[in-house]
């Protein structure tokens, strides 16, 4: 039987150069998070944004809503339930995520895959930071109260 040692084996070596390759590229830890704020931003940008943009603007001029509902006291009764706040803070928010991580695959796509660093600082820090506002502008002082400020 040709090749019965343990020395022989065609290909051998391809393997083990693509293992030691796996093993030396890193972990990606925190891809997974960010690729499932994108999925629940697109979710929310492509099925509830369109809904909330129609009943608050369009449906009314076109009579198929009252306007007394979405008239300023209304909403402004509305808004003081913590579901509706967590529904705007999550659209949001989600919306935010999913735009800035399409922004920056297009940018590397574009050519700037030497500008990743400071393209994922740039992107999901203004996500982070526009979501913040949010949850601000939606639940006000008494949720956003730090111990050291």
């Amino acid at each position: 039987m040709a090749g019965g040692s343990a020395e022989w084996g065609p290909g051998r070596e391809a393997v083990r150069a693509g293992a030691e390759r796996l093993q030396e590229e890193r972990e990606a830890v925190l891809e997974p998070i960010v690729w499932g704020l994108f999925s629940l931003g697109g979710f929310i940008t492509a099925f509830l944004l369109p809904v909330t943009i129609f009943f608050l603007s369009l449906a009314v001029p076109f009579g198929l809503w009252p306007a007394d509902r979405i008239a300023y006291g209304a909403f402004a009764a509305r808004f003081a339930d913590p579901l509706v706040r967590l529904f705007f803070l999550v659209l949001i928010g989600g919306s935010l995520f999913h735009g800035m991580h399409r922004l920056r695959h297009i940018l590397l796509d574009a050519g700037l895959k030497r500008a990743d660093p400071l393209l994922i600082a740039l992107c999901y820090g203004l996500a982070v930071l526009g979501s913040l506002a949010a949850l601000y502008y939606t639940f006000g002082f008494e949720f956003v109260r730090l111990p050291f400020l």
